[in-house]
């Protein structure tokens, strides 16, 4: 795996580097469309340079490899023996809006199968990195969560009145249920910082209506390798490897900051 190493040692410097732009950019009044009229999902020309870029500096070292992104056309694009699943910003509303707490996300599929994930939370200069049964790396300084809560009533997750709404409508199930079993919720706005809060023990759990498959990818092997668990809803459907059979259709969510976590979650979503 030594050649796969050297890749991500390039594209974690190439994430920097295209982090940058967008540190200055925050200061400007940005402009910005929504995509298919809806009024929360919006895209920035900030959102298609950073993913250009990203994606041009890749190609330059590696021609043969292959890219799910979000900005890009799906006709365009597929799985290789390397895939690199790119959100260029996470969170754009944030990123808009706020000015913070938005992220680039990358994973790096090899033969189809997620080996690693790059999330970086560009205004707090925070590069997370996860290696599949290798460990996680926080600004290259080995991570480890020092305790984790696993009991719904002191529990805090992120839980979105969109995600109330998607669950409800698309599953018949009431979430609303779960949510007043917990100490408190919160919504971020922002998957990849979010999954890695999970990661860290700092949420224990995330429901969400809505994702695709660049906003979890990367944070997706970083949650698993620090010991968590996430699923795609309702999991029957959705068997092992359903990503690369539909990579640009969207999941209902369920992430948790443990195993055990995740069946509490789910047991609490189906009581009667």
């Amino acid at each position: 795996m030594e050649n796969i190493d050297k890749m991500l040692r390039y594209v974690v410097d190439i994430t920097r580097k295209a982090g940058e732009p967008l540190k200055i950019a925050v200061e400007e009044n940005l402009s910005f469309e929504r995509k298919n009229e809806n009024i929360s999902d919006i895209v920035t020309e900030h959102d298609q340079r950073t993913e250009r870029f990203i994606i041009e500096e890749i190609q330059r070292r590696y021609p043969d490899h292959g890219f799910i992104a979000e900005e890009g056309d799906p006709n365009e694009q597929g799985f290789e023996k390397y895939t690199w699943v790119i959100d260029p910003i996470d969170g754009t509303t944030n990123f808009v809006n706020l000015g913070k707490d938005f992220a680039i996300s990358i994973a790096l599929y090899v033969d189809k199968e997620a080996y690693a994930g790059i999330v970086y939370d560009v205004m707090n200069d925070e590069m997370m990195v996860g290696l599949k049964n290798q460990g996680v790396w926080i600004n290259d300084m080995p991570y480890r969560r020092k305790k984790i809560c696993e009991e719904l009533s002191n529990s805090i997750m992120e839980i979105s009145f969109m995600a109330e709404k998607g669950f409800r409508e698309d599953h018949g199930v009431e979430v609303k249920p779960l949510g007043f079993s917990l100490r408190g919720h919160r919504n971020y706005g922002v998957a990849a910082l979010t999954i890695a809060k999970l990661a860290k023990g700092e949420l224990e759990g995330y429901v969400s209506g809505r994702l695709f498959l660049w906003d979890y990818a990367a944070a997706g092997v970083i949650l698993r390798e620090l010991g968590g668990d996430f699923l795609a809803y309702p999991e029957e459907e959705h068997p092992k490897g359903y990503e690369i059979e539909a990579p640009y259709e969207a999941i209902s969510y369920i992430g948790a900051v443990s195993g055990r976590m995740l069946k509490k979650i789910m047991k609490k979503l189906h009581e009667k």
